[in-house]
């Protein structure tokens, strides 16, 4: 190879020769500027190393997937997490963030309901954002606002968000807890996941590449995560007589199924079995990867 170098080298002369060299030399120069900026001034260097233009997430212990897991009520702060170096949109309401708490909710009649909910608005201009607005109006707004007009029961109802953007993806998970007298509190969870570039959502397949992994990796995650909650599951029911049972060959939890998700724009991505989505129960199970 060094000898070939040098034959090629030693064959260009004259104008060919500086051309080439002034060339070599711009190469250079380049390279050691972009070593520079993404050693002190590309904030996402450690998770994107090859400025692919997503955080991805550094790997964690199995033990920090835990904590990260524990910790997922704490993620409903009711507003958004911005990574992100230039989010460019068309704003519905310029001077208010990407995603803001456009119904607050905090409403009490003692015979008959409680409700607490900060239901989130997508501030973009766009037909898909605006669908989704109207989906979050009906889905959450309109609940709250029916169980305020009944007088036959007492109902607490509690709704709270977060919102995340990572470069060009931007995920809003929504949190709600209903109880209505005597039933098992229903804990459900939606996302919607959008991608801002492209004015379109996104799905976990898409999730998944920006990853770098594979679906046959997260699906082996999934498996491992669930059988491992289903047994964890059987235990606390042998001292305390309770079991929200799991079937681990539900359809449910292979990836095309799978519908609630959402990443961080910290880099992580969370899968989310609410089983309250359907049954009234507050168990669900969480995936990080």
């Amino acid at each position: 190879m060094k000898r070939a170098i040098r034959k090629f080298v030693g064959n260009l002369n004259g104008r060919n020769k500086n051309i080439f060299f002034l060339i070599l030399i711009l190469i250079c120069i380049v390279a050691l500027c972009l070593g520079i900026y993404i050693q002190f001034f590309y904030k996402y260097s450690d998770t994107d190393p090859l400025m692919m233009g997503i955080n991805i997430g550094g790997q964690k212990t199995a033990e920090e997937y835990a904590i990260l897991e524990a910790e997922f009520n704490n993620l409903f702060t009711n507003d958004i997490k911005i990574n992100s170096e230039n989010v460019r949109v068309e704003k519905l309401e310029t001077e208010k963030d990407l995603v803001y708490t456009g119904y607050s909710l905090d409403n009490e009649d003692e015979a008959y309901y409680s409700i607490h909910a900060q239901i989130p608005i997508l501030n973009i201009d766009t037909e898909e954002a605006k669908q989704v607005n109207q989906e979050i109006l009906t889905e959450f707004y309109n609940k709250a606002n029916a169980i305020m007009r009944q007088s036959t029961q007492n109902i607490i109802y509690n709704v709270s968000y977060a919102a995340f953007v990572n470069q060009h993806v931007l995920s809003i998970v929504i949190k709600s807890s209903l109880k209505e007298e005597t039933k098992s509190e229903k804990v459900s969870v939606k996302t919607y996941n959008y991608n801002i570039q492209e004015e379109k959502m996104v799905s976990l397949n898409d999730l998944i590449a920006w990853k770098q992994t594979s679906n046959e990796v997260v699906q082996a995650i999934i498996h491992k995560d669930i059988k491992e909650a289903s047994e964890n599951a059987k235990i606390i029911a042998e001292q305390y007589g309770t079991l929200y049972e799991r079937d681990l060959n539900n359809s449910m939890y292979q990836i095309e199924n799978t519908n609630t998700f959402f990443l961080t724009q910290d880099g992580y991505v969370y899968i989310v079995y609410a089983y309250g989505n359907e049954d009234y129960t507050n168990e669900m199970d969480i995936v990080i990867f």
